[in-house]
């Protein structure tokens, strides 16, 4: 289901200059030239990670089952993985299994939005072998390998940013991914997959309104995104034509559902979930720079579940890692203050978070706050021994030796 959130957006022309610069980010080595279609799923879990929490695995499965037909449902049931990617894409792989980034479901507003993507995904996977088969498909491969070969041998100082996903396909030279993410099915298996998307959501009873709310929706966050958007999403006009699109295909063949009564467009579970995907792909948004992005979706994450600790402690992160740079001091105490009290806010929700004393830690060190910052690291230290960041911890406390 590319083309619901990433190649159905994106043509190969739109990304030429942004592929060259881009791939010099990839930081993985090199792989050979062609690998089977398992062996680049493979690789790309592997870089990016799966979101594998339940209540956001469970939501996934239940609107997927929503949407199958009957026949579908008599045979196995579509993969659906969510990877750790603040990106906004989703695609269908030539095995049929189905791909969704949490920076795409961080960003919709309901589970009748989740469900059209969802819609427009089991439609490309049910046609996804004949697609397969098309030469130009294997034009299209052989040139992405050239120009990624060409890119990697040539290094940009002003390269672009990609995200973890458009890493492992760049650096990995994941060409089907890359076909399958980036490029797209074209413009007539587009729209089909749009109609094919609109009648699963009617049959499941979702609003079909909510189609192209939340393609308009994904469009404002992909132009807020900047540049690391462009990967996925190519040019805005596509999106504008998806919009329209859909549009067009609710009033003239799904007027009466539109103007039904009872529809669904959204359940606590789909809030439940979003609560956890938003709080996690925040600090993926942290990772990438993103701050208003990252603030946007805690905003979203403790309007929803104002008890959360996890939410807090990521806020406070968002506070330290803008403290650190604030031009002026007021500014830097001051988000340094709402920092502490975020922290200290997740601690008292959930006093098994060991985090927080590592972040805080984090902040006194900042600060120049020495002895405050050797007690929260030897307190994280003392909780979490064996933790994968243990061993830079303990350099910081002896930096902070005496």
């Amino acid at each position: 289901m590319r083309s619901a959130t990433s190649g159905c957006w994106a043509g190969a022309g739109a990304l030429v200059a942004l592929l060259v610069s881009a791939c010099a980010t990839a930081s993985v080595p090199p792989a050979p030239a062609v690998l089977d279609l398992e062996a680049q799923e493979r690789a790309l879990r592997a870089r990016v990670g799966a979101h594998g929490d339940a209540p956001v695995a469970e939501l996934v499965a239940r609107v997927t089952a929503t949407l199958l037909t009957d026949a579908e449902r008599a045979a196995r049931t579509p993969d659906v993985v969510v990877l750790r990617d603040p990106t906004i894409a989703a695609f269908v792989v030539p095995s049929g299994r189905i791909y969704l980034h949490t920076g795409l479901l961080a960003r919709l507003g309901n589970e009748a939005q989740l469900a059209v993507v969802l819609g427009r995904a089991l439609t490309q996977a049910a046609r996804r072998a004949d697609v397969a088969r098309g030469s130009a498909i294997d034009d299209a491969l052989l040139a992405m390998r050239e120009a990624v070969g060409a890119s990697l041998a040539t290094p940009d100082a002003a390269v672009a940013v990609v995200s973890p996903a458009g890493e492992a396909i760049l650096g990995r030279r994941l060409d089907v991914i890359y076909m399958a993410a980036v490029i797209g099915d074209g413009r007539d298996l587009e729209s089909d997959a749009d109609a094919g998307a609109l009648g699963r959501l009617v049959r499941a009873g979702y609003d079909p309104k909510e189609a192209p709310r939340a393609f308009e929706r994904l469009r404002r966050e992909a132009k807020a995104g900047g540049q690391i958007e462009r990967f996925f999403l190519g040019r805005d006009a596509v999106l504008a034509e998806r919009i329209e699109t859909l549009t067009r295909l609710v009033a003239r063949d799904h007027a009466l559902a539109a103007a039904a009564p009872g529809t669904s467009v959204n359940t606590r579970e789909f809030d439940e979930a979003i609560v956890v995907v938003a709080r996690d792909n925040a600090r993926l948004e942290l990772q990438a720079g993103r701050f208003r992005a990252a603030e946007d979706q805690l905003d979203r994450a403790l309007s929803l579940s104002p008890g959360d600790a996890r939410a807090h402690l990521v806020l406070g992160e968002l506070h330290r890692l803008r403290a650190q740079r604030a031009r002026g001091a007021a500014d830097r105490d001051d988000l340094a203050r709402r920092a502490l009290a975020a922290y200290e806010r997740a601690e008292q929700l959930d006093p098994t978070l060991s985090e927080v004393a590592r972040q805080t830690g984090l902040l006194y060190y900042q600060q120049g706050q020495r002895a405050r910052a050797r007690e929260a690291f030897a307190r994280y230290l003392a909780s979490q021994p064996d933790a994968p960041d243990a061993a830079r911890v303990r350099e910081y406390l002896a930096a902070l030796s005496p």
